[in-house]
């Protein structure tokens, strides 16, 4: 019954079908009737066979109805399945970058979020080289090659790029990955010529804030194979993600800056300063060092405020804070106590080492003008100081502070402008 109405259907489409073929050809040649009769019999009988032909081709002669249902089915599930893989595949890349998102963007201290995307992107681009550049305080459109995975140390030593290169602005800040392989020849200088003979394949910004501040570039595949559009994709994305982990982490570092550093002055703060002191104290117990505190206020700074006012008292304090500065090593941590007063932490400095460093500050300061500073008893904005040291003067952390304060007190109860040290109250 199938085929009989199968063959009716034939039947009526190669008419309808030759009818059409005729119209075509009589509305656009001017031949004999019979001529145009034969020529569309001739194109009909073309069509089917070669629709014939092309149907048995896949579906081989003696095939019964079954035989073709089953064929279909196979073709079917064999399609299903590939497409099956493929969206099972982009499943877990996606949960992969899921992943990775969280990760980084949870990170906050910048060597390791460095690190963390250097492995990020070797493990989801299937590479072994990975390179991250970025700016120092020295010059901000400058970027250097702060760490690198798979290269040896000596490749990209005093090699940089500069972010107003050409090639920079065809990432436009948008968050798309390049491959250096499809830019323009007018595009790649000799810095970018060095990229691709030393392995770099793909390039992307980071771009925290709506602006470029660094690169991430990648080596070849470990299977020497092109990077597929898709595998591009995911680096994109991988660099916005990193983007927006280094955004964080840049705002942490302001927060954090804020919280530990006092306003005016921009010198440690007293919450940091009992945290480090803290961890001095206990280093310096471990090693068997000495630890020195240095306690000082100004001198009748509230006459000096109380004459020239509450903003010339802030410039001479924040004027003190650069002095102290200037005064102390890279190891030591200069803080505003609160108000006029002021303290140093001398990490691995014993007594007469402080003496020394508290009678240079007091004197660096007494030389320097003050504007109004004749007004003030003496003639000059001056200091008084008092110092402690461990073990000799105290075991704890609040010993060593009520000593360098009882030696700041005597130092003022004694004259003012001088300094005094714990021990040597103690003797006498």
């Amino acid at each position: 019954m199938r085929k009989e109405r199968a063959f009716i259907f034939a039947t009526v489409f190669f008419v309808f079908f030759q009818i059409a073929v005729y119209s075509v050809l009589n509305a656009y040649l001017s031949f004999p009737l019979i001529i145009e009769l034969l020529a569309s019999a001739a194109v009909s009988v073309c069509f089917f066979f070669f629709t014939w032909i092309f149907f048995f081709h896949r579906f081989p002669s003696g095939t019964d109805e079954k035989s073709l249902d089953n064929h279909y089915i196979s073709r079917v599930n064999k399609v299903l399945q590939n497409v099956t893989k493929k969206m099972r595949k982009q499943i877990y890349d996606l949960h992969s970058l899921f992943e990775v998102s969280i990760n980084l963007t949870s990170i906050l201290e910048p060597q390791q979020l460095i690190k963390s995307s250097i492995l990020s992107l070797i493990g989801q681009l299937q590479t072994n080289q990975a390179i991250v550049f970025l700016p120092t305080k020295r010059d901000p459109n400058i970027i250097f090659p702060i760490y690198s995975k798979g290269f040896p140390k000596h490749k990209w030593k005093n090699y940089s790029l500069c972010l107003e290169d050409p090639l920079f602005q065809k990432f436009d800040k948008k968050m798309i990955a390049l491959n250096l392989y499809d830019v323009e020849e007018d595009f790649l200088n000799e810095g970018w010529r060095r990229l691709i003979d030393g392995g770099i394949t793909l390039i992307a910004p980071i771009i925290p804030k709506k602006q470029i501040k660094g690169l991430i570039a990648v080596g070849q595949k470990m299977s020497q194979e092109l990077f597929t559009r898709s595998e591009q994709e995911i680096f994109s994305l991988l660099a916005h993600f990193i983007s927006v982990a280094f955004s964080n982490s840049i705002l942490y570092q302001k927060m954090e800056q804020i919280s530990l550093t006092d306003e005016l002055t921009g010198l440690f703060n007293y919450r940091y300063f009992k945290r480090r002191l803290e961890n001095e104290l206990l280093r310096a117990r471990r090693y068997g060092h000495s630890l020195s505190l240095i306690l000082f206020d100004v001198d009748f700074f509230k006459n000096y405020n109380d004459l020239h006012g509450h903003p010339a008292g802030d410039k001479a304090l924040k004027n003190i804070a650069k002095l102290l500065r200037l005064s102390t090593r890279k190891s030591d941590i200069p803080v505003r106590y609160g108000g006029e007063e002021f303290c140093v932490i001398l990490p691995e400095e014993n007594k007469e080492g402080a003496h020394l460093f508290a009678e240079r500050l007091r004197k660096s300061i007494e030389t320097t003008a003050f504007p109004g500073e004749e007004d003030q008893p003496g003639g000059k904005l001056t200091i008084s100081l008092g110092v402690s040291t461990y073990p000799i003067d105290a075991g704890t952390i609040q010993d060593l502070i009520d000593k360098a304060d009882s030696a700041l007190y005597t130092a003022k109860g004694t004259g003012r402008n001088r300094t005094c040290i714990a021990a040597e109250i103690v003797k006498k």
